[in-house]
C-alpha cells in the first residue's frame, strides 16, 4: 500500500479529539448521497414520465394526421390511402371524422370529441381499439327495447362517469350548424362500452363511433375529416410527412404530425429535466463545499505531521495525493450510498406508484423508468466535483514548509 493512502486512511479515522471533525466528514458523505439519489430519483421520473406520456400520446393518436387544408374534408378516401399507402416510411392508415359535440344522458351534460373509426383499419394505426372495455364492442346498430337500432358508442371512461351512463344506456349528440347557423343536429347512440387510454384529456372527453355514423351525424356526406397514418419510425414522423405532402398532390394534403402536436408538453419535461440536474448541482456544491471544509480542518489539525513526512522525504505531490485521495474517498463513498438509495427509491416507486390527478398531469400514476446512462453521468459528475472540492486543501497541504511547519506545532 501507498503512504498516501495509507495516510489519508488514518486521517479519516476519527479518534479521540477527531469525533467533531468525523461528524463533519460524515455530513459531507451525507450531502454526497443526498445529491446523488435525489437527481437519480428525480431523472428517473422524468425518464418514466416522458416515456409513458409519449407511449399513451402516440398510443391514442396517430404517428401522422393528414389534413384537407380547406377544411371542407377528404373524398374518395380509399383512393388517397392507396396514395398514401405507396409512401415511403408510411406502414399503414386508417380514416377517421372528427368533430364537436355536446354529449347529454339523462343525468348530465358534458362537451365531448365525437371521433369516427374504422375499427378493423384503427388497430394497425393506434392502440384505441384495443382499450375498449368490453373487448367486443361494436360500432354497429345496437337494438333497442322500444324503438329502432340506435348506432354504437364507445365513451371515454371520465365522459362515461361525468355522464353517469351505463352500457346500453342512450346518449344524445348535439351537434351545432355552425357554418349554417341553423337548428342544432340531434343524434341519439347506445352506449356499448368504455376505453381507458390513461390520459386524461382524451378520457374525459373523447367518444368513439363507427365512420358512417360519425358522418350522418356530423353531416359530411361521403368526405372524411383526414386520415390516420403510422410510420416505421416514429422519430422520422415529420420528415415522412414532409415526403407525403410532396409526393400527393391532388388532393393536397397538410401533414401534422405526433411530434408537433404535443410540441408544448415535451418542452415542458425537458425544461423540467434540466431544473433537475440543476436541483442536483445545488446540493452537490453545499456538500463540495462540505468536503472542502473538512480538509482544510484536517490540513490545520495536522499541520505538524505533514511538516514531519515532509521532512522524513515525502514529495509535494505525495502530500497532494494524501487530501486528493480523502476528498475522492468521501466522495466515493457519498456517491456509491446516494446510488444505491436512489435505484431503491425508484424501484419502490416503479412497484407501489403513487396516485395523480390525472386533469393535471395527463396520467393518474406516477411512472418511473431508471436509464442506467443517467446513473452513471450522476456518479460521474459527483465524483468530479468531490475531486475539485479537493483540489485547494491538497494543494495548500503540499506548499507547507516543514520546518515552519514543525516550528509553530
Amino acid at each position: 500500500m501507498s503512504y498516501p493512502w495509507f495516510v489519508a486512511k488514518r486521517y479519516l479515522r476519527a479518534k479521540g479529539r477527531g469525533q467533531f471533525r468525523a461528524l463533519i466528514t460524515a455530513l459531507a458523505v451525507g450531502g454526497v448521497a443526498v445529491g446523488v439519489a435525489a437527481a437519480i430519483i428525480v431523472l428517473g421520473v422524468m425518464n418514466g414520465f416522458s416515456k409513458e406520456v409519449r407511449g399513451r400520446i402516440v398510443g391514442t393518436n396517430a404517428h401522422l394526421v393528414l389534413l384537407d387544408p380547406a377544411e371542407e374534408g377528404i373524398a374518395n378516401v380509399d383512393a388517397v390511402r392507396a396514395q398514401v399507402e405507396a409512401v415511403p416510411g408510411i406502414v399503414a392508415t386508417a380514416p377517421f371524422v372528427f368533430g364537436k359535440i355536446l354529449m347529454t344522458s339523462d343525468m348530465d351534460s358534458e362537451g365531448a370529441i365525437l371521433r369516427g373509426v374504422d375499427q378493423e383499419l384503427e388497430r394497425r394505426v393506434t392502440d384505441v381499439v384495443a382499450r375498449i372495455d368490453p373487448p367486443d364492442a361494436s360500432f354497429d346498430a345496437q337494438p333497442q327495447l322500444a324503438g329502432p337500432d340506435l348506432p354504437g358508442i364507445v365513451l371515454g371512461k371520465d365522459l362515461g362517469a361525468k355522464l353517469r351512463v351505463g352500457i346500453g344506456e342512450q346518449v344524445v349528440a348535439t351537434i351545432p350548424e355552425v357554418r349554417r347557423r341553423g337548428i342544432p343536429r340531434m343524434r341519439t347512440f347506445a352506449v356499448a362500452g368504455f376505453f381507458e387510454s390513461g390520459i386524461y384529456e382524451y378520457d374525459s372527453a373523447l367518444a368513439l363511433t363507427s365512420v358512417p355514423a360519425a358522418q350522418e351525424a356530423l353531416n359530411m356526406d361521403d368526405r372524411v375529416t383526414g386520415i390516420l397514418a403510422r410510420v416505421d419510425d416514429m422519430d422520422r414522423a415529420p420528415e415522412i410527412g414532409v415526403a407525403v405532402m410532396d409526393a400527393i398532390t391532388e388532393p393536397a394534403l397538410w401533414a401534422n404530425d405526433w411530434i408537433r402536436q404535443n410540441r408544448q408538453l415535451f418542452m415542458w419535461m425537458k425544461i423540467e429535466k434540466l431544473i433537475g440536474y440543476l436541483i442536483f448541482a445545488i446540493i452537490l456544491t453545499v456538500a463540495a463545499f462540505l468536503i472542502a471544509s473538512t480538509l482544510i480542518m484536517i490540513v490545520l489539525e495536522k499541520t505538524r505531521e505533514i511538516g514531519v513526512l515532509m521532512s522524513l522525504g515525502a514529495d509535494r505531490h505525495g502530500i497532494r495525493s494524501v487530501f486528493l485521495l480523502e476528498g475522492m474517498a468521501i466522495g466515493g463513498f457519498g456517491t456509491a450510498v446516494g446510488c444505491l438509495t436512489g435505484w431503491l427509491a425508484c424501484l419502490g416507486l416503479d412497484r407501489y406508484r403513487l396516485p395523480l390527478p390525472g386533469d393535471i398531469y395527463f396520467i393518474e400514476t406516477l411512472p418511473v423508468d431508471l436509464w442506467w446512462g443517467d446513473l452513471v453521468l450522476v456518479s460521474s459528475l459527483a465524483l468530479v466535483i468531490c475531486v475539485l472540492s479537493a483540489l485547494y486543501p491538497s494543494w495548500r497541504a503540499s506548499r507547507l514548509v516543514p520546518v515552519e511547519a514543525i516550528r509553530y506545532e
